[in-house]
């Protein structure tokens, strides 16, 4: 579904150009970033003008340590969809969607009685915790980069700008303990910290950074 809506949106744009300014040169490219391991396909309108769309993937999970806690991060599929203005030869700045299926998630074993909500739970009671930011499933983007992707042969791009999620949900589960997070002590500690976990954080999850560094190649 999120692939279908991204090649909508390029086949309306790409509709909606006159005559004289439809498609030029197209590249193919690679990237690597927040956004994942992915691949982009890019086609130029005119000197200016470049439509691009692509997919940025992790194909593993990250292990962190987080204030002792070994912990597994597990980041979404994107999918992006959008148009670049060049204002020179190579520095542009442009615009679009993000999409994705999932949301990112963390989760992490605890070795020690731990404090959540102002009460102490033990390893054994709470099993598993389960971090989520939950958030749209699509968010509009902005960026600044430096590179042409329709330009002839091959050469280097970057993209540095970020996507706008709106407000998204903090929530916080525990899978195999002792306790259930469904309701009780353990539920109500888990609410309690998400709760404080959005307010320290305040504006900063509304926002996903992107940054991409990639490989081009223009054709035609």
């Amino acid at each position: 579904m999120m692939r279908k809506c991204a090649l909508v949106i390029a086949i309306a744009l790409s509709a909606a150009l006159p005559e004289n300014a439809r498609a030029q040169r197209i590249g193919i490219g690679g990237r690597v970033g927040t956004l994942g391991v992915g691949a982009e396909a890019a086609i130029g309108f005119g000197e200016r003008v470049v439509v691009r769309g692509g997919i940025g993937v992790t194909p593993f999970e990250p292990s962190l340590t987080l204030s002792g806690i070994e912990s597994t991060l597990e980041l979404p599929t994107w999918y992006n969809v959008g148009v670049d203005i060049y204002v020179t030869g190579a520095m542009r700045i442009g615009g679009g969607l993000l999409f994705k299926a999932d949301d990112p998630t963390l989760t992490g074993v605890f070795t020690t009685n731990q404090d959540i909500g102002g009460t102490t739970f033990t390893p054994q009671q709470i099993g598993t915790l389960v971090a989520v930011l939950d958030s749209k499933g699509q968010a509009p983007y902005l960026l600044i980069g430096f590179g042409k992707h329709t330009a002839p042969g091959v050469g280097l791009f970057v993209d540095f700008g970020v996507a706008f999620q709106g407000e998204p949900d903090f929530q916080l589960s525990a899978e195999g303990g002792t306790l259930t997070d469904d309701s009780g002590a353990l539920r109500t500690a888990l609410d309690q910290e998400a709760t404080q976990f959005e307010e320290e954080a305040g504006s900063y999850l509304k926002f996903w950074p992107i940054l991409s560094l990639g490989l081009r190649i223009g054709i035609g």
